[in-house]
């Protein structure tokens, strides 16, 4: 690099100057200028990342602004090269920037796709879908329109083209792929939802049809993929997965081949962005028709090309980009007389305490002002015990903070894993719906359990936001049991009202049973449901129509026959016509 060492006299050189900066000796700027104000841009560029390494390595706050002007020089001078991206993450991580450190990932992502190189692409996209749940701990999405065209260009040499059969509603079953997300992941909530089609599908309207996009040996080696294929085996289903050779571009070439090779009618997805291997092979359109499950952020779910959604809840329905039908789905809910509860003892909690629980993935414990809560309720009563269901202390550093000695003594944190949760579940008087992200299966069970609960309002007049939201009023038919959101005041009070009135308690457990087990507790009839609305959607993919005209009201229309004078008619219309061409032919 020009300039860098032994410049004229008096000015030290580089390598001294980059150690005075990392012992944290501060430097004038003038100083610097002859290692950057240079002529070719790579020199530049190493000048720029040796000065950003110098400066984070001193360990200063004030430094890290200068450590960020420097990678950022470099990062643009290098072309977003991907050998200075961990220095680039580490510098923007301490500062706290997720938006820079997503855009450096999106770039990355967009330059692999422009490549050709589908792994790449599909790597640094997911890392990009996921920054703020790695560096922030938050269920954070949103839509990015770059990249969902970038992955959409990837596929298009590899498109498959399936036409739709014009007979589908009347001509045999419906054959429906579902491309399944969660199958290596333990305890996975969307294995679970999928397991219900496999079970309650009608199948004499319908033939089910099961892809994983991971192949057949990361599956088996997991811990959760051999329960999971096991599972679907048991309701007579086999699961397609991904070759075990070739690189990622073949392997999910080779899945979405299959799905066009069983001449699949629909592909649902269950996690359309949820991993953009999903979204590559939907972008291949293997099947004529593409119809996404929003369980959740529409970001995660709604690929604006799907031809169609169903959404379980409310609030996704209303930001998804697509025609949506709202189809709430039931559950196989537990049944508190085919649980045996864990012993008070097995968990250090005295016969006399008074239970109080929240379930859910970490993500959802991070609110401190939701903590001061608890521990205000843990002083407040101090019989009171608190379990926390899902994720471990260390995963919850806040905790820490904001936890007395006291109060520390009265917590509990339980895994998921196995029967235990359901087990420990039964042991709580009262759930407390984790905040400000409510829950889902979690509200359900303990709600199904005959466990009051009490959740927070949801807001409706903001954007679908996976860290603030709740499924209160859906699921909860208790106005007293949903609370203004941080209203943690009433919170307090109304979890009090229901440890300290014993027979309120039960009545209010027993409504709120009732109506859960009468909304939420047919999976069968959800499942039907769920395939009236794939029939709707064919129906405006196939017609164009507005989707309200049912399908053998669509078979009348196609197969109507003209009424007798009809014919007539076009016949003369037809001789009239031909006679006019002769006389236009004489008079040219």
């Amino acid at each position: 690099m020009q300039n860098a060492v032994n410049l004229r006299d008096g000015i030290p050189s580089f390598e001294a100057t980059l150690s005075r900066i990392a012992g944290g000796e501060s430097v004038c700027s003038t100083e610097l200028l002859p290692y950057i104000f240079l002529e070719r841009p790579d020199d530049r560029e190493k000048a720029n990342r040796l000065l950003a390494e110098a400066y984070f390595k001193s360990g200063r706050k004030e430094d890290l602004l200068y450590a960020r002007t420097f990678v950022q020089r470099a990062w643009l001078l290098g072309r977003f090269s991907a050998d200075l991206l961990p220095l680039y993450i580490q510098i923007h991580s301490a500062l706290d920037d997720v938006p820079a450190i997503r855009e450096a990932y999106k770039r990355l992502g967009i330059g692999a796709a422009t490549r050709g190189d589908v792994s790449g692409a599909i790597t640094y996209f997911d890392r990009w879908q996921y920054a703020y749940m790695e560096f922030k701990r938050l269920d954070r999405f949103e839509y990015d329109f770059d990249i969902l065209d970038a992955m959409h260009r990837l596929a298009q040499p590899d498109r498959l083209r399936p036409k739709s059969r014009r007979d589908l509603l009347k001509s045999g079953k419906i054959r429906v792929a579902y491309l399944v997300k969660g199958i290596t992941e333990v305890g996975s909530v969307l294995i679970k939802v999928i397991l219900l089609f496999a079970r309650y599908h009608d199948r004499s309207r319908f033939e089910p049809m099961f892809f994983v996009p991971e192949s057949e040996r990361d599956v088996l080696a997991s811990e959760a993929g051999p329960e999971h294929i096991r599972q679907f085996e048991q309701c007579g289903y086999k699961v397609a997965m991904a070759p075990s050779i070739g690189g990622t571009h073949e392997q999910l070439r080779a899945v979405a081949r299959t799905i066009y090779k069983q001449r699949a009618d629909v592909l649902v997805t269950s996690g359309a962005l949820t991993q953009f291997q999903h979204y590559y092979i939907m972008s291949l359109r293997p099947a004529p028709i593409v119809v996404g499950l929003v369980q959740g952020p529409p970001p995660q779910f709604a690929s604006p090309r799907l031809d169609g959604g169903l959404a379980w809840s409310k609030h996704p329905l209303i930001d998804t980009p697509v025609s949506c039908v709202w189809t709430p789905l039931g559950n196989d809910l537990p049944e508190r007389d085919k649980i045996t509860p864990h012993e008070r003892r097995e968990l250090g909690i005295p016969d006399h305490a008074r239970v109080v629980a929240s379930s859910g993935r970490y993500v959802k414990f991070q609110e401190p002002r939701f903590w001061q809560a608890i521990v205000e309720l843990l002083h407040e009563f101090p019989e009171m015990y608190y379990l926390v269901m899902g994720p471990e202390e260390s995963q919850i550093p806040i905790v820490s903070d904001v936890l007395t000695p006291e109060s520390r003594a009265r917590i509990r944190f339980l895994s998921w894993r196995g029967d235990s949760y359901l087990k420990a579940l039964c042991l709580a008087e009262v759930l407390i719906d984790t905040f400000p992200s409510g829950g889902g299966g979690a509200l359900l069970d303990a709600l199904a359990l005959g466990i009051p609960s009490v959740s927070f309002e949801n807001d409706y007049m903001r954007l679908y936001d996976q860290t603030d939201w709740s499924l209160a009023d859906e699921l909860i038919n208790i106005p007293e049991l949903i609370v203004p959101r941080w209203d943690f005041e009433r919170m307090k009070r109304t979890v009090a009202h229901l440890l300290g009135n014993e027979t309120y308690r039960r009545d209010i457990a027993r409504r709120s049973q009732a109506y859960v087990l009468e909304t939420r507790g047919n999976p069968k009839l959800s499942v039907r449901k769920c395939e009236d609305a794939y029939v709707r959607l064919i129906e405006q993919k196939l017609f164009g129509g507005s989707g309200h005209e049912t399908g053998n009201e669509h078979i009348k229309r196609l197969n109507w026959v003209p009424p007798r004078w009809f014919a007539g008619a076009a016949l003369q219309f037809k001789r009239a016509l031909r006679f006019g061409v002769r006389v236009l032919d004489r008079i040219s």
